[in-house]
């Protein structure tokens, strides 16, 4: 199989994953044929990342007993946690190999205490983005035994960070994104009454669908989704888009609202 071929299995099996845990498993799995590893962990960080201290919702050890030295990594070193967050930038692919020499790196007290009983060698990192905030962590591994990661290596995971950013993002929070919203619009319609057509583009509006992806979404006319505009803002005694979007905002906050219609 050549590497096209091995690039294009892992798109279409990412891509077309349902959930976030085959996403994981079907991006370890074929990671392994376009870049051989002994070890892989995916840290996935709590929503709104967008600056240090980084919290770390879950992790995800391929295989599962490297669990043991990613968790003692995260329980003993937080701060080095932030420093790798702040080396790999936006998409940037670290080999740390290139960075530490053989006689630092293999000394230092993170590698005694975490990966010494691993053998690890060299590590393969990518900082995986949700729009501006850090969503997750990708770490390669591999040990002495079969040396440091190649430059076709670095570049290939390069070429994937892109992809990583849009399933990470569709996983881990367009979801959420989507929990918020359906939020907001219950907790609105459940104070003020909505027409069904009125729902769905609440739901759209919330979801920053501009006025063309809705009337072609519902299929009406721009003049039809005006109307149905003032019909929400006059329900709502509002009087623009902005301050409908507050709505979605303060979703799980009870909301205050005008008048009904």
């Amino acid at each position: 199989m050549n590497d096209f071929t091995m690039y294009d299995d892992m798109l279409y099996a990412i891509y077309s994953a349902t959930d976030l845990e085959s996403m994981k498993s079907a991006l370890l799995m074929h990671m392994q044929d376009l870049i051989p590893h002994d070890y892989a962990s995916i840290l996935i960080f709590e929503k709104n990342a967008g600056k240090a201290p980084y919290h770390v919702a879950a992790f995800y050890c391929e295989p599962s007993d490297f669990t043991d030295a990613e968790r003692k990594y995260l329980d003993t070193y937080p701060d080095d946690l932030e420093n790798r967050v702040a080396m790999n930038g936006d998409n940037a692919v670290i080999r740390v190999s290139s960075l530490q020499p053989e006689s630092e790196r293999l000394n230092s007290r993170i590698y005694r205490d975490c990966y010494r009983n691993y053998s690890i060698y060299d590590m393969l990192q990518v900082l995986i983005r949700d729009k501006k905030d850090v969503a997750a962590l990708l770490t390669l591994y591999r040990t002495r035994e079969h040396g440091a990661f190649t430059d076709e290596s670095v570049y290939t995971l390069k070429a994937l960070s892109r992809h990583l950013n849009t399933v990470f993002y569709k996983y881990c929070r367009q979801q959420d994104d989507a929990a918020n919203v359906n939020s907001a619009v219950q907790e609105i319609t459940s104070r003020v009454h909505m027409t069904p057509k009125e729902t769905e583009i609440l739901t759209l509006i919330f979801l920053a669908k501009s006025n063309p992806e809705i009337c072609d979404e519902l299929g009406i006319k721009e003049h039809t989704l005006q109307k149905h505009f003032q019909n929400i803002y006059r329900k709502l005694n509002i009087s623009s888009r902005w301050e409908l979007l507050r709505f979605s905002a303060g979703a799980g906050t009870p909301v205050t609202v005008g008048r009904a219609g």
